[in-house]
């Protein structure tokens, strides 16, 4: 080592103890000092408590002799402008408009032109049936109302000719029941003349009058035979009479009556509308299914090769041009928002002129379970760029305030009394109650309790109370 250096280090062990050397350097000679661990560790006790002893002192005196620092309160005036309620939701796009379209006719389905999510303009065709299919459709509707026509014919002529039959039998019927009467009186009066002669014949028997017995016996014999024929005649009358009663019922039986005739007329009226309306339908749909305004289409059933019968669903189209946004409202909204208020309505960065339409009498739940109210914003001026179903950022432009004195909203805080704010007179803050109207974003309207001069604590993060002197700074 060199000896002009001024300190140097030297360690060595003893008694296990470690010791340092200290080179300390004096005119004309370096004295060498040895200190012991303990005799190090007391030196620097001594030197960390006089260091805490003057900053201790330099503490003391700067806070006697410096100015007391208070609370700093950002303020700022009461001003005059508009203040113009705005609220703010999202919801969801829908359409205003929408048409499911139903098959006129059964008949098979050639071909689909759109998928779902496609769209469409007005006149486009949508589907095609199979034109072979439509003519056997529409030439089975005509036969069948060939069918009921000729049959309709047909009931009603012998329904004609069985009223005649009716009519003719009932004329026979009155006479023979006149008949059948007239020779019942007879056969009964040939009876009693027959009666009367046996007992003439009896007298004269008792009296023994041969010849008056011969000659009552002759007519008696006479009567007999007159007897006979009046029966026989009675007896084809009553057969003639039971035959036309018969002819009669069947007559009858066979013939329509009121409620037939117009059964068989409204199975007739019924197969000539069904082809009037096939017909009707053929010529609808001969080009295809068109829509019958631009759209979405939103859903389809109708399959390619398959039937679809009579009034069975084939698609859906839902507009794109009469839309509207669907929001919900709390019930904190519903003072704000009125039917006919003009909205801004938000697309994908776009935005949109609206109009509230709608607002729903009824409640129903959300998600977290709180009331919710239902409206609906129609877009006045929709687009190309407008999508069903895409989620959509809705300001509705609520009442407005002209002219007014109105503070910023953070200024504004309520208690038990009601609305207030708090002022800064001099130095001191003091509490100010007022009166609130509008409130938009950024300002509320403020009717009664301040004059416009006054300072007003628009951020007081310092945590400063009435009473205090405060610090106010211009923000």
């Amino acid at each position: 080592m060199k000896e002009d250096q001024t300190a140097m280090k030297i360690s060595w062990k003893r008694n296990k103890d470690t010791v340092q050397t200290e080179l300390v350097e004096t005119p004309g000679k370096k004295e060498k000092k040895i200190l012991t661990p303990a005799q190090k560790k007391k030196r620097r006790k001594r030197i960390l408590m006089g260091v805490v002893a003057a900053c201790l002192a330099l503490f003391i005196v700067s806070r006697l002799f410096a100015p007391e620092v208070l609370p700093v309160v950002t303020v700022r005036s009461a001003e005059r402008g508009t203040v113009e309620q705005t609220i703010d939701t999202s919801g969801t796009i829908k359409t205003e408009k929408k048409v499911t379209y139903f098959s006129p006719l059964s008949a098979k389905v050639a071909e689909c032109k759109v998928a779902t999510g496609d769209a469409v303009t007005a006149g486009e065709v949508l589907l095609v049936y199979d034109s072979a299919d439509l003519k056997e459709r529409e030439d089975e509707a005509k036969l069948q109302n060939e069918e009921a026509y000729y049959t309709y014919q047909d009931s009603i002529g012998k329904s004609n000719e069985d009223a005649s039959e009716y009519s003719r039998s009932s004329h026979d019927i009155e006479i023979l029941e006149q008949q059948v009467k007239d020779w019942k009186e007879k056969v009964r009066a040939q009876k009693q003349y027959i009666t009367d002669l046996g007992c003439h014949l009896r007298e004269a028997q008792q009296k023994n009058r041969e010849k008056r017995m011969d000659d009552l016996q002759t007519d008696i014999d006479q009567a007999n035979n007159a007897l006979a024929v009046y029966e026989e005649e009675l007896a084809e009358f009553e057969s003639n009479l039971s035959e036309q009663k018969s002819i009669q019922s069947s007559s009858e039986s066979a013939m329509l009556t009121a409620s037939g005739r117009k059964q068989i007329e409204a199975t007739k009226n019924l197969a000539a509308l069904k082809a009037e309306k096939v017909t009707a339908a053929v010529a609808q749909v001969a080009e295809g299914l068109k829509a019958e305004f631009g759209g979405v289409v939103t859903d389809i059933k109708a399959v390619e090769g398959g039937v679809i019968e009579e009034s069975g669903e084939l698609l859906t189209i839902e507009s794109n041009e009469d839309v509207c946004v669907e929001i919900t409202l709390s019930k904190n909204d519903l003072e704000k928002v009125k039917e006919g208020q003009k909205a801004v309505v938000t697309v994908v960065g776009k935005e949109y002129e609206g109009t509230v339409t709608r607002i729903s009498k009824s409640a129903t739940k959300n998600d977290k379970n709180a009331s919710v109210i239902s409206g609906e914003i129609h877009i006045d001026n929709p687009d190309a760029d407008i999508y069903l179903g895409v989620e959509a950022k809705v300001k509705i432009q609520g009442d407005k305030a002209e002219d007014v004195l109105m503070v910023p909203v953070e200024a504004v805080n309520v208690g038990r009394e009601g609305s207030f704010v708090y002022i800064v007179d001099g130095q001191t803050m003091t509490v100010r109650n007022i009166t609130t109207g509008l409130s938009s974003i950024e300002y509320m309207e403020v009717k009664e309790g301040l004059n416009g001069n006054e300072k007003i604590v628009v951020d007081n993060s310092a945590g400063a109370m009435e009473g205090m002197q405060v610090t106010p700074m211009e923000g």
